[in-house]
């Protein structure tokens, strides 16, 4: 037999050894493909649109979602006793950490994010079969990020440049650090050895590979009824100014479109961390989440934190086609918004474990609290971060009857769930439609974190214990894997 007939036939064999054993999923670990997470159009998020099977372990989405085959009614629409012991994890959901965490997130030497080629037994074939049929990295390739606690000396940038190390940018940071500094690795060495060289090279400088992330949407779909997320998480209406008197809400996110009409007369702030020669990403997204939580789409509608100042870190740029921000951007909008003393952070977005984001949030969360997006990659789908850092509020998806968005990712990580399916808002061309997606959870809780911390007496900590005990629980009783504690029920009537 020809020997390229036997290398593709083991190439072949390999393939299916190392394939995911999980729901189909896009294609690149612990990122979100919007264009591949298609619903059913029925705005209820179950793929399907028959209400609900339970039948347990189809991966529709419709409620069920376990492999217990014993799901009951979870197709219901009340959601409250629709998930007993649907997800056939052994009691596990104790809330005791996250399976897929299990590192601490202590960023100090940990072994390159634990998502590094070196770290997965068959990693250079599974990277060979990257580059032949075009799977999409989850960092940019030849640049490392160093999240440092003091300045770079000038024996640092000497020691880099002598190792062969470019610096690409760098930004002082105020709040999570003393600078982020994005290098360009040494030619011939894949960013894995750049990030040990790079390790070797600097004393006290927390180094990681440049993570991608992207936005936690998934697929419009037609609803047109408005403020029914409001109902189900008994947000209370309040006047246009009710919250303008507090610290603001900030978001990392993509650019946004503050001409809007969506946006009209809202108090916003915007800040760019993209690098010079960095193509902005579209503003469709950021200026979504906008638009629920200060904006308005039109009469019947109203905004979640009326006349709250907003900060909008502009994180987001366009990378091969597609919509990404590194981890670099990232960093630095987290300490934008902490020195601007922002109590609520919003981040919208998922992806891998970065060591500095790691860091970043977990000085950020002792001033505010944090809310990022559990991810759409699919009850099968490993954690996502920051949402699974423990530091961070995971919130997930679910439609108006209670059911789970069908993608939305699940762990012991997630925290709380919020409306995420069928949400109507602010859309292209200066026009509203209904958003899909663990991303527009986020803004839902956040807003609730606000009256939260008001409750609290401003109190991050209490104020994240109070929201998770005003809950209605759903699926198996107390914290599970699909809707962590449950669905949020906006605790005090106040926000500042």
């Amino acid at each position: 037999m020809p020997r390229t007939t036997v290398f593709f036939a083991m190439l072949a064999m390999f393939a299916v050894f190392i394939a995911p054993r999980h729901e189909p999923t896009p294609l690149a670990s612990l990122t979100i493909f919007p264009n591949a997470l298609a619903d059913d159009g029925d705005g209820d998020g179950d793929g399907d649109g028959d209400g609900g099977d339970g039948d347990g372990g189809d991966g529709d989405g419709d409620g069920d979602g376990g492999d217990s085959g014993d799901g009951g009614d979870s197709g219901d629409s009340d959601g409250d006793d629709g998930n007993e012991g649907e997800d056939g994890d052994e009691g596990d959901d104790d809330g005791e950490g996250d399976d897929d965490e299990g590192e601490g997130d202590d960023d100090e030497g940990d072994d390159i994010g634990e998502t590094s080629e070196e770290s997965q037994p068959l990693s250079g074939l599974r990277s060979a079969l990257d580059g032949l049929f075009g799977a999409s990295s989850d960092h940019r390739e030849g640049q490392v990020v160093a999240l440092a606690a003091a300045p770079i000396t000038p024996e640092d940038r000497t020691a880099l440049a002598a190792a062969g190390f470019g610096i690409l940018s760098e930004t002082p940071l105020q709040s999570v650090g003393s600078a982020v500094v994005k290098l360009s690795a040494p030619d011939g060495l894949n960013t894995v050895s750049a990030v040990r060289l790079a390790r070797q090279t600097l004393d006290d400088v927390l180094v990681d590979r440049n993570h991608l992330y992207e936005t936690a949407v998934g697929e419009p779909c037609e609803d047109t009824e408005s403020c029914w997320g409001h109902a189900l998480i008994k947000l209370t209406p309040e006047p246009a100014a009710a919250c303008a008197q507090g610290a603001p809400i900030a978001m990392i996110d993509t650019p946004i479109d503050r001409t809007h009409p969506a946006l009209a007369g809202a108090r916003i702030e915007v800040r760019n961390f993209l690098d010079d020669g960095e193509k902005n990403a579209p503003a469709d997204h950021a200026t979504a989440i906008a638009a629920l939580l200060v904006g308005s789409v039109g009469e019947g509608t109203a905004p979640l934190a009326p006349g709250a100042r907003l900060l909008v870190a502009e994180t987001f740029q366009e990378i091969d086609g597609r919509i990404r921000a590194d981890s670099a951007a990232i960093v630095r909008g987290i300490d934008w918004a902490m020195s601007n003393n922002a109590r609520v952070l919003a981040m919208s977005l998922a992806g891998p474990r970065n060591s500095a984001i790691a860091r970043a949030v977990r000085l950020a969360e002792r001033r505010a609290n944090i809310v990022a997006a559990a991810g759409n990659n699919g009850p099968g789908a490993n954690a996502a971060y920051p949402a699974a850092h423990r530091e961070v509020i995971a919130a997930s998806a679910l439609d108006r009857r209670l059911r789970p968005y069908r993608w939305a990712n699940r762990g012991r990580y997630v925290e709380v769930s919020a409306p995420g399916v069928g949400v109507l808002s602010a859309g292209p061309a200066h026009g509203a439609k209904t958003w899909t997606g663990t991303s527009f959870a986020v803004p839902f809780v956040a807003a609730a974190m606000l009256r939260a911390q008001s409750a609290a007496d401003g109190d991050p900590k209490k104020a994240r214990r109070l929201l998770a005990g005003s809950v209605r629980d759903l699926g198996r009783r107390g914290r599970d894997r699909i809707y962590g504690y449950g669905l949020i029920q906006t605790p005090g009537d106040r926000c500042y």
